[in-house]
Parts: C-alpha cells; sequence; structure tokens
C-alpha cells in the first residue's frame, strides 16, 4: 500500500503494474486527486500516477480517518512539503494497533508531531541533520515504509536498525532505488538510505502475496481439493510457509512459476520425527514472527487448517491482543478450540464444522478464516459482515465460485 504515495516524492510518472482493485487502493487513489494528482487508469491493472501538481500536505478528515493506509501519507508529504496533517486513522478492530511506532522512528529522525482536532501534525526540521541513526521500537511494517519514504526524499542519510524485511518493504526500497535514492541493506533489518530531492520516475510491478498464498493452500487442504496458485514459486518469498505446511502433511508442488497445492491423504503433524517446535508432550505449537518467520495475518487461516488435522496444536499471536477473537465463531461453526487466554488458543481435530449463522468481527484475515472454514463440509453457513473480507479481495467471492464453491451473495 505504501507504494502509491510515494509517488509524491517525483514530479515525474511512476507506473503500478498488476494492480488489485481494492476499496484501500481507489481511496489512496481518491486521496491522491484530492491532494492534486493526476490518476490515470485507462488500462486495466495498471496505474499512472503523476504528482507535479501536488498542492495539499492535509488529507481530507472523511476518507482519510476510513482506513490505517491513510497513514502512509506522513512520510511523502514530509519530505515534499516538511509537514504532513493526516486523520488518525481507522481500519481493522484489530486490538489497539496505535500508531507510537510511526511516531518513535519519526521522533528520532528529528520530526515534531501533535494531535489537533483529529489530526495528527508531523513537522519536519528546518535543516536535516547529515545522518540519522534510527533504532526502531518494534520492527513495524508500515512504520519502516513511511520511514523510509521520507527518508528517500531528503539528503540526509538514514541508518535503520530493527527495520522490517517483509517482502513488500524490499518491494518498496527497490522502487525507491530505482527512483534514485541510495539503499543498502534491502532484505535485511537494518538499512542504509541517503535520498535525493530530485527523484525520478519508476515501474512498480508488487511479487506474489504471502497472506493470500496461505489462504489459498489452506483452502486446498481442508476441502481436500487441488489449487494451481499462479506466480507464487518465489523461493524466497514462500519457501518459510510451505516448510509449515509440509509439517501438516500438505503436499506442496513446484512447477514451472506456479504452486500445486493439495493433501497427501489424513492431515496429521509427526511430532516425534518431523522436528516440529513442541510446547509439550504431543503438542506442537505455532506462533508468528517478524519476517522471515511465520506471517501474523497467516495465523487465523492455521486455526482452520489445525482443525481439520488430527490431534492438537498450540496457536500463539503475541502481535495482536485481540487477534483470536474470532475463535468464538469458529467454535459457533463446530471448531473444538480451547481459549487459554487472549493470546493462546488450543485447537483440537478434526472436526466436521457444522455451519450456522455467523457474524464475522471487523478483521480482514478472520473473516477469511471463517470463510474458508464455511467450505470445509457440505453444510449451509450464513455469514454477516463479509464486505470487510472484500475489502483486500474484491474478487474473492468469483475466485472460489471457479474454484468449485457454492457462494450465494445476500444483500439485506
Amino acid at each position: 500500500m505504501a507504494v502509491l504515495p510515494a509517488a509524491i516524492l517525483t514530479n515525474e510518472t511512476v507506473v503500478y503494474k498488476n494492480v488489485p482493485g481494492t476499496s484501500d487502493v481507489a481511496k489512496i487513489l481518491q486521496i491522491l486527486k484530492l491532494l492534486g494528482a493526476e490518476v490515470d487508469q485507462s488500462v486495466e491493472g495498471v496505474i499512472k500516477i503523476t504528482c507535479a501538481k501536488v498542492n495539499s500536505h492535509r488529507l481530507d478528515k472523511v476518507l482519510g480517518g476510513q482506513f490505517r493506509a491513510s497513514l502512509m501519507f506522513a512520510g511523502p508529504l514530509l519530505a515534499r512539503f516538511g509537514v504532513a496533517e493526516i486523520p488518525v486513522p481507522g481500519g481493522c478492530d484489530l486490538g489497539m494497533r496505535s500508531i507510537a511506532a510511526h511516531l518513535d522512528s519519526f521522533k528520532k529522525a528529528g520530526i515534531e508531531f501533535k494531535y489537533i482536532d483529529g489530526f495528527v501534525k508531523f513537522t519536519a526540521p528546518k535543516k536535516t541533520a547529515k545522518k540519522y541513526e534510527v533504532w526502531q521500537l518494534e520492527a513495524s511494517v508500515t512504520a519502516t515504509e513511511n520511514l523510509v519514504i521520507y527518508a528517500a526524499g531528503t539528503s540526509a542519510e538514514f541508518v535503520i536498525t530493527d527495520s522490517a524485511c517483509e517482502p513488500h518493504v524490499s518491494e518498496l526500497l527497490r522502487m525507491l532505488k530505482a527512483m534514485g535514492a541510495e539503499v543498502e541493506g534491502i532484505g535485511s533489518n537494518r538499512i542504509t538510505i541517503k535520498g535525493s530531492q530530485k527523484l525520478k520516475e519508476a515501474v512498480y510491478e508488487p511479487g506474489p502475496d504471502f497472506v493470500d498464498v496461505a489462504g489459498l493452500i489452506v483452502a486446498a487442504a481442508v476441502t481436500d481439493g487441488k489449487i494451481r496458485i499462479k506466480g507464487a514459486n518465489v523461493p524466497e518469498i514462500v519457501d518459510g510457509m510451505i516448510n509449515w505446511f509440509e509439517l501438516f502433511n500438505v503436499k506442496i508442488e513446484r512447477d514451472g512459476l506456479d504452486l500445486v497445492a493439495s493433501r497427501k491423504g489424513e492431515l496429521f503433524i509427526d511430532t516425534v520425527n518431523s522436528g516440529v517446535p513442541l510446547a509439550a508432550p504431543g503438542l506442537p505449537k505455532l506462533y508468528p514472527r517478524p519476517w522471515p518467520g511465520f506471517p501474523v495475518d497467516a495465523i487465523p487461516v492455521m486455526a482452520v487448517l489445525a482443525s481439520k488435522t488430527k490431534g492438537r496444536l498450540l496457536l500463539k499471536n503475541w502481535m495482536y491482543e485481540s487477534g483470536f477473537d474470532f475463535v468464538r465463531e469458529l467454535n459457533a461453526m463446530g471448531a473444538d478450540i480451547f481459549v487459554s487466554d487472549p493470546e493462546r488458543v488450543i485447537v483440537t481435530g478434526p472436526v466436521k464444522f457444522k455451519g450456522g449463522v455467523i457474524v464475522s468481527p471487523s478483521v480482514i484475515q478472520a473473516c477469511k478464516a471463517i470463510f474458508i472454514a464455511a467450505l470445509c463440509d457440505d453444510v449451509i453457513t450464513e455469514i454477516h459482515g463479509v464486505d470487510i473480507l472484500r475489502r483486500r479481495y474484491p474478487n474473492v467471492f468469483e475466485t472460489y465460485t471457479s474454484l468449485g464453491a457454492a457462494i450465494e451473495r445476500v444483500d439485506d
């Protein structure tokens, strides 16, 4: 998401290919237009953004307050104008999700901030130092992206330690490098950036999204199906997750640029011979870590996979204090999930999901887990509040219908 606001760093045209038609993308483009940018969407899946006429550092309060990605305008607006006014962001109801990591990193770069009437006003120093050493409070993806975009548009040198190094962060850094910034340490947790106030045009095309890949692999496994995921055979992005899926007896085949996911037979984890981490004898455990560890956004669908797997699995989510709230809905559908505390659950399987009427929480990946659970067995599940899923996956129903799911959209 951060790559779109990054176009503000240059007056030349930035071209984005293979862009999904999500509502968040639409909102970002609308914000850019309101700021004065020219946005060309004449070719399907391709967006051209020219920011030569951007003339405002203040986002629309209503539009910018609807989703968290609006915060990603702080870095580029600071680099361009020296000031940015961003509405306090909304988005998924997933724990506190404060902006503290952004504020801490910006503060270490000499940027001041204050809250004014529902906005956060950021002000850059009138004269930047020659070099900033920023040791981040946490390896936050969005805080890292915000800071590197700001750094790329200044004349200072930034050394950022404990930076996020997820694939989409690396893609952003490669784009900034193509625009003319000097970047070292791409893919690591220590990044050095020497920016420029005269950045140029660039062309950006994203790689596969590991969270999307995880959801499709789980869908194939829990339905005993077979799914070809085109363009997903990118080892540096998917291999860490594949290690885990194979522990569940999920079969992953590499066919050229594609991955083909199915299952070998019964889903189970060999707790004796596989080397899987254990919380207790016979109790494997899985918990998220910053990249290249297992991604936190893929934890919800793993609860569905574990529900169809023989045995027990301890799932942890220490990143979000309400990250497991959705298991209430899975249990209502027939799952056997014991909530040890807000950060730990024990999933016992295999179960048969029984369907029913479910109200999805306002969390995208939790809704996706419920949606995939509804596909597992020959029952009818009615899910309310599913529009949150379409915010990130606008064609999700069409995609799964093409794979054989029977989905009917019912509008109240």
